[in-house]
Formats: C-alpha cells, sequence, structure tokens
C-alpha cells in the first residue's frame, strides 16, 4: 500500500517526500533497493546499442552507397543531409522495439502489472498486442530524431572540412 501511495504521489507530479530527485530517489531505494534503481537498465542498454548501429549503418551505408559505389552523389551538404534522414530511419525502425518494452518494463510496477524480466515483457507484448504494438508512435519518434541527426551529422562533417580534414569516408 505504501510503494501505491508513493507511485500515486509520484503521477501526481510530486514525490514521496516532495524532496526532488533526491526525493525521488530515496523513496525508488525505500521500495526496492539497489534493482529498482536500474529497473529497465538491460532494454536501455539494447535499445542504445541498435539506436547507435542505425544511426551508424543509415549514415555510412548512404554515404558509402551513393557516393562511393554507385558514385551518385558527391560527398557534400546534400549527401550529409540525405544520409541523416537515412540514419534516423535506421536509428528510429531498429530502437523502437526496445524503447517500447524499455518503458512498459519500468513503468510495470506503477501500471499495476509485474514482469520477472524485460523478456517476459516482450512476450507479453507479442501475446496480447502483437508485433506491431513495438512500432505504435513511430512517427512521432523519427520526427523527433530527424531534426537532430540533420543538425548532428552535416555540422559534423563541415566542422571536420574547416578544420583541415576531409569528409568522412
Amino acid at each position: 500500500a505504501a510503494a501505491a501511495a508513493a507511485a500515486a504521489a509520484r503521477a501526481a507530479g510530486g514525490g514521496a517526500e516532495g524532496g526532488g530527485v533526491l526525493g525521488e530517489i530515496a523513496s525508488v531505494w525505500r521500495e526496492g533497493g539497489l534493482p529498482a534503481l536500474f529497473r529497465g537498465a538491460s532494454p536501455l542498454v539494447v535499445r542504445g546499442a541498435l539506436f547507435s548501429a542505425g544511426q551508424t549503418l543509415g549514415y555510412d551505408g548512404c554515404k558509402t552507397a551513393l557516393s562511393q559505389r554507385a558514385e551518385i552523389m558527391e560527398d557534400g551538404p546534400a549527401l550529409h543531409m540525405l544520409g541523416s534522414i537515412v540514419a534516423a530511419f535506421f536509428a528510429t525502425v531498429l530502437s523502437a522495439p526496445a524503447d517500447v518494452v524499455m518503458t512498459r518494463y519500468q513503468a510495470a510496477a506503477q501500471m499495476g502489472n509485474a514482469y520477472a524480466g524485460p523478456l517476459e515483457c516482450f512476450g507479453s507484448i507479442i501475446k496480447n498486442e502483437g508485433a506491431s504494438a513495438f512500432y505504435r508512435g513511430w512517427s512521432p519518434y523519427f520526427l523527433r530524431i530527424v531534426p537532430v541527426f540533420l543538425t548532428f551529422h552535416p555540422l559534423f562533417e563541415q566542422l571536420r572540412l574547416l578544420a583541415g580534414l576531409s569528409y568522412m569516408s
């Protein structure tokens, strides 16, 4: 009952003690100790790995395919922007399922669910909602990532050029 009251207080916008971040950490610690502080960490690591793989494969793959293999585009700002969009697409496609599992697993206690682990959470989503549940909300996720990548990749490439280095190839 105390854990439910603490969860309700957090959901209402205040910590169990109203002590900000440190109060939240203390509250989570009291609810479940060290394991509670790291609930959902394994899906977070998987999500990060898949996101980074998608970003790298999308960006480098696009640049290599279009500028070196097919020689369709020259390596320059236009290719960097296209590569950024492709990178955002692949990062989003690969990481969305792990993102859903991570979110559901971390929020399970507050939502009245109990999973033995992330794999059980994954299986429950497949069984009850189907594989398409992993891509619910994909469009906003993609649209949130695109501007970041459209800023980062071309800027990084231009800074390399200004520093006297060539474009990454």
